[in-house]
């Protein structure tokens, strides 16, 4: 089905760009967010189902929803995730997830001006930069070895600019997570046949007001986003009504990115680490760092960053509440990220 796809848009393909789809790195629900995503081998339940489906499975229950709502970027821009996982069987978990990425409200001035020159405040109009995602989840553990789950999702994708342009794309993660004792160990495979977007320009939004300031009117093309590796490893001990987990991730980016501080001509790597503190399961507190990168701005040379991350999570009678807090973008900013979920 997808060689029929790009054989039918071949001929008004303009350019095939590297990476697309980089609003699904922003992070996944609060609690992830707060052991700085490091969290795919420890994961469980209806959030896992877009970083590991592996791990989608839930003991003592047989639903599970969360939901998210992150603003960053000063409030300008908003994160919403809406998950949901279904245990069909003892062994198999289907899920799905939605993820709404976008900046509401921009003002379209293009028509500011009226033929006569003056300008027209009345001609403003409104429009939003949005990207969605929804992904189908599917998650079962091996009947003859019961200690290797195995996943996969697909995921579709919808990237709309106002009237101006929009997207769809598709895309296949393969995952799988072995746990032995206190020790879990998962790989996931992202974007394993790598995930296209067709963007489709109109461009008779893009009058003579536009073309007047040089700039040229984009083209059609497709973009493509390479598969990722993630290698992640979570340890959990228990002494009495107490608990710690702590839990390490790679991701392994295909291609050179001189941003993260192991890189090579084959693959950049992405460490992250993350530490939950637990008290009878019911109250967590959380930490993470993230993020390792080479700052080459023009103000700092080779300066290597990072991104800490806290939070704090409530468990009681199914229902959850997760709260992070972590520094993100250029200048710096927190964000403060709220999950609440049910389960039963």
């Amino acid at each position: 089905m997808l060689t029929v796809i790009l054989v039918a848009i071949q001929p008004s393909v303009a350019q095939i760009v590297g990476n697309a789809n980089d609003f699904l790195e922003i992070g996944g629900f609060a609690a992830s967010q707060s052991l700085g995503n490091a969290d795919e081998a420890f994961i469980s339940g209806a959030e896992s189902g877009h970083c590991n489906p592996a791990g989608m499975s839930m003991d003592g229950g047989k639903w599970d929803f969360s939901f998210l709502h992150n603003r960053y970027m000063g409030g300008m821009a908003t994160q919403n995730m809406l998950a949901a996982a279904c245990n069909t069987d003892s062994l198999t978990t289907l899920g799905a997830t939605l993820v709404r990425v976008g900046v509401d409200d921009i003002q379209n001035t293009l028509h500011l001006f009226d033929s006569d020159g003056q300008i027209n405040y009345d001609n403003i109009s409104y429009f939003s930069v949005a990207d969605y995602a929804l992904f189908f989840s599917f998650g079962r553990q091996l009947k003859r070895i019961p200690a290797i789950t195995i996943g996969g999702n697909v995921k579709i994708i919808y990237r709309h600019e106002g009237d101006f342009a929009n997207a769809y794309g598709f895309g296949i993660d393969l995952a799988a997570r072995y746990s032995w004792r206190r020790l879990a160990c998962a790989a996931v495979l992202r974007d394993a046949t790598t995930t296209f977007d067709f963007w489709s320009v109109n461009e008779s939004k893009f009058d003579s007001a536009y073309l007047a300031t040089g700039n040229t009117v984009p083209e059609s093309r497709l973009e493509q986003r390479s598969p990722s590796l993630v290698l992640s490893a979570a340890y959990k001990m228990e002494r009495g009504d107490f608990g710690a987990a702590a839990m390490a991730a790679l991701r392994a980016y295909l291609g050179y990115n001189t941003q993260y501080i192991v890189h090579s001509d084959f693959a950049s790597v992405d460490p992250a680490l993350g530490l939950e503190l637990s008290y009878k399961d019911i109250v967590m507190v959380r930490g993470g760092v993230s993020d390792f990168q080479h700052d080459n701005s023009l103000t700092i040379s080779h300066k290597t960053s990072a991104r800490p991350s806290v939070g704090a999570g409530l468990r009681l009678y199914g229902f959850r509440i997760d709260y992070a807090f972590f520094f993100s973008g250029a200048m710096g900013e927190g964000s403060n990220v709220v999950t609440v979920g049910y389960g039963f």
